[in-house]
Order: C-alpha cells, then structure tokens, then sequence
C-alpha cells in the first residue's frame, strides 16, 4: 500500500520529504570518507635562462591580491542616517480639532494632543464624545481646522509619551 494517499490523482496526502522520512530511508545511507586531498606547496622552483640570474627562482604557487588594505583592521560601516525631528505643520497645535482622512476612523474629529519623538500625532475623539480612542496619526492623512479647544493643564503621561 502505498505510503502517501493520494487525495486528488498527482497530489499525495504527504510531502516528498515526509515520505522520505516516513520511509526510513535516511537510516540505511551510509557516509563515505573522502581522501583527504594533498595539500599543495605554497611556491614552486622555476628554471631562469641566462647567466647571471642564478639558473632558478621560487615562485608562489597563488597570485597575491592585486589590492590590499594597508591596515588589517576592519573598520565600522559609517551610518549617515540622523534622525531628524519631523516639523510639525504650523496649522497643528496642542488642542486644534483635526479631521482624519483615513483609516478605521476617517472623517472623524478629533483633538491634537502632543506629537510623538516618531514624528506621529498623538490623536483623542475622545472616547467618550465620539469613541475615537487615543492613536497615533500621521500628519499626512489630517486636515488641520481653525476650531481649537482649551486644553488647560493637560499632560501627557509618562508611558503614553513611549508610544513611538
């Protein structure tokens, strides 16, 4: 009986390789050991014509690099990537009731609380007005309007602050 059902004529219940193991066949496969190969001399003797030059010369077996480093100490690769502060439109300010464009919450008020080191907008409806929670928004996809509310002695707290 054969190991792999077939479900479908071409297609078998198993993989190739889990009829290969269910087979066992990965037991009887015996390893072989290699001749270990001669190593080759690092230079060898060449004959030289004329007079004065000593009739031989060693002569390495492999070319030297062409180019080499000066110093054998591998060096950091640079990273020119700074973070930059993302600029916040001038229009966007603590308190300003933007209109998001995309997303679960499209076309949607909310008010603008903080921007994040991440360049983000730390957004709220809130919750309990409109049920728009706190996100966070890119500053692509809002419109800024004129209507600002009050955000008085409104802080952000510490671990809302990480939510790059």
């Amino acid at each position: 009986m054969a190991r792999s059902k077939e479900l479908v004529v071409g297609v078998g219940r198993l993989s190739r390789s889990q009829v290969f193991a269910r087979r066992g066949l990965f037991k009887g496969q015996k390893k072989s050991e290699k001749p270990a190969a001669a190593e080759a001399a690092p230079t060898k003797e060449v004959q030289v014509g004329g007079a004065n030059n000593g009739s031989t010369r060693l002569v390495p077996t492999q070319k030297a690099a062409r180019f080499y480093p000066a110093e054998d100490v591998r060096r950091p690769k640079k990273n020119r990537k700074n973070p930059k502060p993302a600029k916040l439109r001038t229009s966007i300010t603590p308190g300003t009731i933007l209109i998001l464009l995309a997303g679960r919450f499209a076309s949607k008020r909310v008010v603008f609380l903080k921007q994040l080191e991440s360049g983000l907008l730390l957004v709220t409806g809130p919750h309990k007005v409109n049920g728009v929670p706190l996100r966070r928004v890119n500053q692509a996809y809002v419109i800024a309007t004129s209507t600002k509310v009050e955000l008085g002695d409104f802080k952000v707290r510490s671990h809302q602050n990480i939510l790059v």
